[in-house]
């Protein structure tokens, strides 16, 4: 696990701009506070370094075609959660009308806090 090294003591640390002093690779944050106690006066203060959360946005497409029971061609949106290759990572909702589903893109880009990228035209 990797982790972010620090000044031990908070006030010196302040004082000093709180610099990363360096980032090591242990098993645990003791090892690596006893690997890199050398590089702070005060002793080192390991933190672990949590990857930042990949962009997803909320994606409103189409019209694309589809069929209906009888075989004729309608018109059909997709809404869905996707990463920054616009790939889905969850459910994807097909709507059959444009209304419903770009109420359902601005519902579900508000209640999950992510971009709303509409890219839908009317049929």
């Amino acid at each position: 696990m990797k982790f972010a090294i620090y000044h031990r003591e908070r006030e010196y640390a302040r004082e000093v701009g709180d610099p990363k002093l360096a980032e090591v690779d242990t098993a645990t944050p003791e090892e690596a506070e006893s690997l890199t106690a050398h590089m702070g006066p005060t002793g080192t203060l390991a933190v672990p370094v949590v990857p930042a959360p990949q962009w997803r946005g909320v994606f409103f497409d189409g019209p694309q075609p589809d069929q209906d029971r009888a075989g004729e061609e309608i018109p059909v949106w997709v809404v869905y959660v996707g990463d920054q290759e616009a790939e889905p990572v969850g459910t994807v909702y097909h709507c059959h009308e444009f209304k419903a589903a770009e109420a359902l893109a601005k519902r579900m880009a508000k209640d999950r806090q992510l971009e709303l990228v509409h890219e839908a035209a009317t049929a």
